[in-house]
């Protein structure tokens, strides 16, 4: 499915895109309309730029395995457009490329026998792992699981890790300052401050 945008006033009444989401995948079972399963909302969850949720399919005889649906979202109220609210979704069986997935809705999810939703499963752990790792500190030196390439032509792996207005920053072999976008979600690892020798490794 492509991207469906929207003004406010056509959410329905519903202030967060959340909302309008867990009501949208909320329904009962229409046998009339061919629709067999209704589907319920356990747990979901809206980042800014997506949502996840655990659905339940169910009708009258019991309950399907719970899957996962992905939603990408735009949400901007103040759009001169009119477009205040956008959102793509999927579910977890069409392989999405998405993996920013909490473990509150994982735990929640059933036997699936979807490669791209066991695929999809293994990798939202993979980066729960990443995410759950302590942030480097002063003094640290992280070193990258393969060299970056940074808009200055400097390529490196091992960065000495520094305090920068309030925050920190990497310093390159080359004396250089850098920034990595996500730094959390990327493969790396920590040298201690009390194990690193000359600040670059």
């Amino acid at each position: 499915m492509g991207w469906l945008f929207m003004s406010t006033w056509a959410m329905g009444g519903f202030a967060t895109p959340k909302a309008y989401l867990d009501d949208q995948f909320t329904y009962s079972p229409d046998e009339n309309g061919g629709r067999q399963y209704g589907l319920r909302i356990l747990k979901s969850v809206w980042s800014g730029s997506e949502y996840y949720a655990a659905a339940e399919p169910w009708n009258a005889e019991g309950t399907l395995p719970v899957f996962a649906v992905v939603c990408l979202v735009r949400w901007n109220p103040k759009a001169k457009s009119g477009e205040h609210f956008g959102y793509k979704d999927m579910t977890e069986s069409m392989g999405p490329c998405y993996y920013r997935c909490p473990a509150s809705v994982l735990d929640l999810l059933g036997p699936t026998d979807s490669e791209y939703a066991a695929g999809w499963r293994t990798r939202c752990r993979q980066q729960l792992a990443l995410t759950r790792r302590r942030r480097p500190r002063p003094g640290d030196t992280l070193v990258l699981a393969e060299p970056m390439r940074f808009s200055d032509g400097y390529e490196g792996q091992s960065f000495a890790v520094i305090e920068y207005r309030k925050g920190i920053a990497l310093k390159g072999r080359n004396g250089g300052y850098y920034r990595i976008s996500r730094l959390m979600e990327r493969a790396w690892t920590l040298v201690p401050a009390s194990a690193a020798v000359g600040g670059v490794p």
